[in-house]
């Protein structure tokens, strides 16, 4: 796994508020129900984002949380840095052994490395919003693809 748990579940609440956050902030349980996130573990995780500046909260009714800035100004790879570190991740083993390295690799530790490098790379430039596009891209595809 190239990201933890909370990382994951966090891209996937940003890009949901990237992708239907313009009518205004969303609730908690409708992000959780349309990801299919947990919702105490979702609120817990959109409570740090708070913290580290990627939302805010709004109390009350119409309530919700919304993005701080605009998805096009928000990098997934410092959302990626702020929860996880990529440091973090230039250091995890594909297969989750603890002590993975150059000089003990695991045995897919070679091309994993190669790979997650290049991946990291690949993102350096990719905003929320680009997400966001793709992913609605990518559903309205799969709405209007034939059915069997």
């Amino acid at each position: 796994m190239l990201f933890s748990t909370v990382c994951e579940y966090a891209l996937r609440a940003l890009t949901h508020l990237a992708a239907h956050g313009s009518a205004g902030p969303i609730q908690v349980k409708d992000i959780a129900e349309a990801e299919n996130i947990p919702r105490h573990f979702l609120a817990k995780i959109l409570n740090q984002l708070t913290y580290k500046g990627y939302v805010k909260a709004v109390r009350g009714p119409g309530g919700g949380f919304s993005l701080v800035q605009g998805a096009d100004a928000i990098q997934v790879a410092d959302v990626i840095e702020a929860v996880d570190g990529l440091a973090s991740i230039r250091r995890r083993c594909v297969l989750g052994l603890d002590h993975c390295r150059d000089d003990a690799p695991c045995p897919m530790h070679d091309a994993f490395k190669e790979y997650r490098e290049t991946f990291l790379n690949r993102i350096g430039g990719v905003t929320l919003a680009d997400m966001a596009s793709t992913i609605v891209r990518k559903r309205h595809a799969g709405d209007s693809a034939p059915k069997a």
